[in-house]
């Protein structure tokens, strides 16, 4: 997998926030991640659980959805460097 720029995650970041509020909700991430995964045979409730199990990992202040903003620690970009790429590549 090549590396992925700041910019090149914030493009993905934000196609996948469709209300363009600067995060991600379980639900945006359930409506782009589920689909796709159901195609390749997996179950939507496996899906989910994983979703939801990744938004936890991501959520620096508790809000329940992952927010990029300005420096983002260099942790939680390598973390949704690989989430975004397995969702849109």
């Amino acid at each position: 997998m090549s590396s992925t720029s700041e910019e090149q995650l914030l493009r993905e970041f934000r196609r996948i926030d469709k209300n363009g509020d600067g995060s991600i909700t379980v639900e945006e991430l359930k409506n782009y991640y589920i689909p796709m995964q159901e195609m390749l045979g997996m179950s939507a409730k496996v899906a989910e659980q994983e979703i939801i199990g990744l938004v936890k990992r991501l959520d620096v202040d508790n809000s329940g959805e992952i927010s990029f903003e300005g420096n983002i620690d260099r942790s939680i970009f390598n973390t949704l460097t690989l989430i975004l790429h397995s969702f849109v590549l």
